[in-house]
């Protein structure tokens, strides 16, 4: 039995308890709702357990039951790629939901890793859909967050492709800083809850080349970093850094000679 199962037996906690004053309600599925709704739904309509670092929420390849809610903590996702090798595709943050990557054929596509202490509400998948068509704008929270995900893993492509290491580490921390902002915290200074070789394999460098990126954003005056504990000190060294206008005209001229004609086309072509 996983640790989500063991914690759901022993979970009594009713849609009422666990909504009121909830800090990430206004980010949550539940958000469109009333409060006079949602007190109206059946006792264990919405549950919320807690689980522990390292706990997984669920794993590539289980079925989709239930689709979550981050009160509080940080789950990182992540696939095993052929080689055995674990990649790190995502860091969810309070507020945020889990387990729509089940949707598409009702089992799970990654690995879902507690880093910290981490309290989530669920829903089951046959209480959802009765909730959608009970409260149909309740699939305006399910899109949205869909909508997110799909661009931020867009975005997070492009980075891997086009920016050097320290730019996808000052992208990573302005990005991160933002979405800590959005479910209430300090964005100016805060605790990453994952590790450098976690964090390595979100952006695609080796342990080596993050350290070496942290000390060039530390000396261009950008940050202070005391092991996971991040401060910023200017947020526009960064900026002047991952300027939209630079990296697009680098991605360009990088688009520009990977289809470049080899010298001896080139002269056929004139």
């Amino acid at each position: 039995m996983d640790s989500i199962t063991k914690n759901l037996a022993k979970a009594q906690t009713s849609s009422k308890i666990v909504c009121a004053k909830c800090p990430t309600r206004s980010k949550c599925l539940n958000a469109t709702l009333t409060v006079n709704e949602i007190d109206s739904l059946p006792a264990q309509y919405i549950q919320c357990t807690t689980l522990h670092e390292g706990d997984y929420l669920y794993r590539k390849g289980d079925p989709l039951t239930h689709i979550y809610n981050l009160r509080f903590g940080s789950i990182k996702s992540e696939i095993i790629l052929q080689d055995g090798m674990r990649q790190v595709t995502h860091f969810s943050l309070p507020g945020e939901l889990l387990g729509l990557d089940g949707i598409a054929n009702g089992k799970h596509q990654v690995d879902t890793i507690c880093l910290s202490t981490t309290e989530v509400c669920l829903i089951t998948i046959g209480n959802l859909k009765k909730l959608t068509r009970e409260f149909p704008s309740l699939m305006n929270g399910i899109e949205n967050s869909l909508g997110a995900l799909l661009n931020t893993t867009n975005i997070h492509m492009f980075d891997l492709v086009n920016l050097n290491a320290t730019e996808k580490l000052a992208d990573f921390l302005v990005s991160y800083a933002n979405r800590l902002s959005t479910a209430g915290f300090d964005r100016d200074n805060f605790t990453l809850t994952m590790n450098r070789a976690d964090l390595a394999s979100y952006l695609g460098v080796k342990i080596e080349t993050l350290s070496r990126s942290i000390s060039q954003l530390e000396k261009m005056g950008a940050i202070k970093m005391n092991n996971r504990q991040v401060e910023f000190i200017s947020r526009k060294p960064i900026f002047e850094l991952i300027n939209p206008k630079s990296l697009r005209e680098k991605h360009d001229l990088k688009q520009v000679r990977n289809n470049a004609f080899p010298p001896s086309l080139d002269k056929r072509k004139s």
